[in-house]
């Protein structure tokens, strides 16, 4: 009796102690969200003011470590991530891991949530690029030889007709502007190089075009919001 009591002491004990250990970690994930939130609002807060979120936390007061970038808040370490004006991403390490925050997801994530923030990010700016080729007023406008002669090299394009696009929507405002190729025959341009296309609520990113690809475009980052 002696010895299930005891065994049942043990037992009983792995458990509490367990318990605590788990409970332990949950609460230092919640506080390293709780104090990650204060600067989240700090961010937005400068996002509200400058148009653009900060390149770095010293902007926000928050100094940063020059060597890991990393910055101590109320006993965590937070690493800031500018992703592009208008998007970054916050991590904080614990006993469990990483947890990363998304700006424009407003979630938080186990680990780094590179797949989740990557599959976000592509069907958000494929939606923006579709946005940008729905109707509007297109302008082409002619380009002298010399910035022809710099457009077609820098491209990697032995000869043809070079003309500067913008494409508007209805309410006047840009939807994509760049470079394109013009075929006088057919009366039709294919767009070269890196463009930038506009959501309709000034969003913009900035778009590669290979001349060798029909359709394929590579999505580089958001800017801000600026519409000219």
């Amino acid at each position: 009796m002696i010895i299930g009591k005891t065994a049942i002491s043990i037992v009983f004990s792995i458990v509490v102690i367990s318990f605590i250990i788990i409970s332990g970690n949950y609460y230092e994930i919640y506080l390293g969200k709780k104090y990650g939130k204060d600067i989240i609002s700090r961010l937005e807060q400068y996002r509200h003011s400058h148009g653009m979120y900060p390149t770095k936390l010293d902007s926000i007061g928050l100094s940063e470590n020059q060597e890991t970038s990393e910055v101590m808040f109320h006993g965590y370490s937070y690493i800031y991530y500018f992703m592009s004006d208008c998007e970054f991403s916050l991590s904080f390490d614990k006993r469990d891991g990483t947890w990363t925050y998304y700006s424009n997801t407003d979630k938080w994530y186990a680990g780094d949530g590179i797949d989740s923030i990557n599959e976000f990010r592509h069907k958000l700016y494929s939606q923006y690029l579709l946005e940008s080729r729905d109707n509007g007023i297109v302008l082409f406008h002619k380009v002298g030889d010399k910035e022809k002669d710099s457009v077609l090299t820098y491209n990697n394009i032995k000869s043809g007709k070079a003309v500067y696009v913008i494409k508007r929507y209805k309410n006047g405002h840009i939807a994509a502007k760049g470079y394109s190729l013009y075929n006088d025959k057919t009366k039709r341009a294919k767009r070269i190089g890196t463009w930038t296309i506009f959501t309709q609520n000034g969003l913009s990113t900035s778009v590669s075009y290979d001349v060798d690809s029909t359709h394929k475009v590579v999505i580089d980052y958001l800017q801000n919001k600026i519409n000219l």
